[in-house]
């Protein structure tokens, strides 16, 4: 039976549900990125040069960073319809095993995948931050209230995550249409007032801008960067809504919204000198100050809920990768598989971005801290993408070499510029990433060292079949589902009770659980059976690494072909209680006892299976590293 799919959405309602999943991050730049780069140019040279300068930059960074790089290309590097930097990983077949110059490569898929975490903890941060900041503008006396409404609202953004985002979803798309028409009409508006700002679209202006002032270079492309942080958005988000809807959102709503506005702001700052202050919201005519403060909040509360989603999303993808240790994930959609929740990291990110907020105060602050993770994962991508290039299109070396050198003089003067950021706060989501990328590292080489480990304890899987039933071996009358961690190998738990206590079970089921290089396994190719002697029957099981895990549900069809009744089946499974070394000698020492820790902490596989508990049974064993 072929699982449903979903109804395919009218052009136009794809395009608007996309404006709230794919561009809420990069839709709410125009909060602060504008008003960064002014600080940032600030004592260079005159006000309007300064103006010209950072909008020419504006433009041309988003024309060529998100429309040329990511739009025309990368959204190009699909598995299956799906997008991120972790799906290049499969697409290379990196995880699997790698050496040498594949090993580089996968270094930078963990390290840009790390980034985007650490990049997920900022992200409502400074948006929210942002947006509340209004009241600088609309009501000065206000303002000491402004770091405690942010919190308020990323708390109740949080929270809100365990209901679901399928509901509320429907709304996002349309809210974020306002945000983007009210950008547009207000960029309008402050163009029809000095349309002279229009000459910003020179790239003369921008590189001027930069060549006159070395010293202040690097901090006007990295507040210049703001504008594109969400670039990396419209990949990861990809498998939402697929390539020709995104493009088509991003050329004819988006991007022109978003320019739009910039030079709106440009404009008014160049009519009224204080806008500098906060030329977004000084742009807005007064009247509609609160309105468009009421906006802001939601369009930033959109973009944090799309950044969190995209989180968890990436959690997942290393979680069946095997990069991270699997943590209880539910399903909040009967429709969608990648509307998930994952409390245990959804509340470790709301404390912490929380903390972020009362730290920083002010986006300002927080804006030196912002962007230096999102660079890291841009120069990732093109890495792999070049890679993905080489091995699947099979472009000739001139063009593959000229690619590469386009795409890297796009990404490494921001990559550059942001590294200035490090002492001002850039070393915040660096270390976050760096925390991220521990854990992988441990993670990985743990389940490496605990397969080694388990060899002691197991043989191969048609040894033990072939030796058959003691002659005094007690055979209990149900049927057992032994997990097993390789197909050709015997089970430790189904190998402890034949040796150590002389018992077997009239029939056995050895059951092996693979996640596959590709977002999604058809339900025709999930089950492979094989009856290896009238007792032992062997089962592959496959799911994508985007699929959600239902062992049972999968598995009964195929026993019932055996001619087994898969609801009166006991689930053996073995649990391993990693011992690690007794003292810490050294890094692989250190990173055994992180594991360690982490094993004791993971989800259990009766969890992450969806065994039912009833008819369980756990068989422990240390297993020392």
């Amino acid at each position: 039976m072929a699982e449903p799919r979903p109804a395919r959405a009218l052009p136009f309602a794809a395009e608007t549900a996309a404006l709230g999943v794919v561009f809420g991050d990069i839709g709410t730049s125009p909060l602060y990125a504008f008003k960064q780069g002014l600080l940032a140019a600030s004592g260079t040279g005159s006000l309007d040069s300064n103006v010209f300068g950072l909008l020419s930059l504006i433009t041309w960074a988003v024309i060529l960073s998100v429309t040329i790089k990511y739009v025309m290309l990368v959204l190009r590097a699909d598995n299956d319809g799906e997008g991120g930097i972790l799906a290049l990983v499969t697409l290379l077949d990196l995880h699997r095993s790698a050496t040498g110059r594949r090993l580089l490569l996968l270094a930078a898929g963990l390290v840009g995948g790390a980034m985007l975490i650490g990049d997920g903890v900022l992200t409502p941060a400074i948006s929210v931050l942002s947006a509340i900041e209004g009241l600088e503008v609309i009501a000065p006396p206000l303002d000491h209230w402004i770091v405690a409404v942010t919190v308020l609202v990323i708390l109740m953004v949080f929270v809100s995550q365990r209901a679901g985002t399928d509901r509320i979803g429907a709304f996002y798309g349309p809210v974020m249409l306002i945000w983007f028409a009210t950008l547009a009409g207000l960029g309008i508006y402050g163009i029809a007032q000095a349309p002279q700002v229009l000459f910003a679209l020179d790239p003369r202006h921008g590189i001027a801008l930069v060549v006159l002032h070395p010293g202040l270079a690097g901090a006007v492309l990295g507040a210049t960067f703001l504008a594109i942080t969400g670039g990396e958005a419209l990949y990861a988000d990809l498998g939402h809504f697929g390539r020709p809807v995104i493009t088509r959102a991003w050329l004819f709503v988006a991007m022109p919204a978003l320019l739009l506005n910039y030079f709106g702001q440009g404009a008014d700052v160049l009519i009224h000198r204080e806008a500098v202050r906060n030329p977004f919201y000084d742009l807005s005519p007064d009247p509609i100050d609160v309105p468009l403060l009421i906006l802001a909040t939601a369009a930033t509360v959109i973009a944090s809920q799309a950044i969190i989603t995209g989180v968890f999303s990436l959690a997942k993808q290393a979680i069946e990768l095997g990069y991270l240790p699997p943590m209880r994930i539910r399903y909040t959609s009967e429709h969608n598989d990648q509307h998930i929740y994952i409390g245990r990291l959804n509340w470790i990110m709301m404390l912490a971005c929380a903390a972020i907020v009362v730290s920083f105060g002010s986006s300002d602050r927080l804006a030196s801290a912002y962007g230096i993770a999102v660079a890291m994962a841009m120069v990732a991508t093109t890495i792999l993408f070049i890679a993905y290039v080489r091995r699947s299109w099979q472009w000739p070396v001139p063009a593959l070499v000229a690619l590469a050198c386009g795409l890297f003089a796009i990404d490494l003067p921001f990559a550059v510029a942001n590294l200035t950021k490090l002492p001002d706060g850039g070393w915040l989501p660096v270390g976050i990433a760096a925390i991220v990328l521990v854990i992988m590292v441990s993670w990985r080489r743990g389940l490496e060292g605990l397969g080694l480990q388990q060899r002691r304890f197991t043989e191969p899987l048609d040894d033990f079949v072939a030796r058959g039933r003691p002659s005094a071996c007690a055979i209990s009358p149900r049927t057992a589902i032994f997990l097993s961690r390789g197909g050709a190998v015997t089970p430790v738990a189904l190998g402890r009770l034949s040796d150590l206590l002389n018992v077997q079970f009239s029939r056995s089921v050895i059951v092996s659980v693979w996640i596959a290089a590709r977002p999604r396994v058809p339900v025709d190719e999930r089950v492979r059976v094989l009856t290896l002697d009238p007792v032992h029957v062997r089962v592959d099981v496959r799911f994508g690494y985007m699929q959600q895990i239902d062992v049972p549900s999968v598995l009964g069809p195929a026993l019932y072909a055996q001619g087994i009744d898969p609801d009166e089946a006991v689930y053996v499974i073995g649990h391993e209680r990693v011992i690690p070394p007794d003292g810490i000698g050294g890094v692989r020492d250190a990173l055994a006892h992180l594991f360690a820790f982490l094993a004791r902490n993971a989800e259990r596989s009766v969890d992450r299976f969806g065994l039912p508990r009833p008819r369980t049974i756990e068989i422990g064993y240390p297993v020392r590293l």
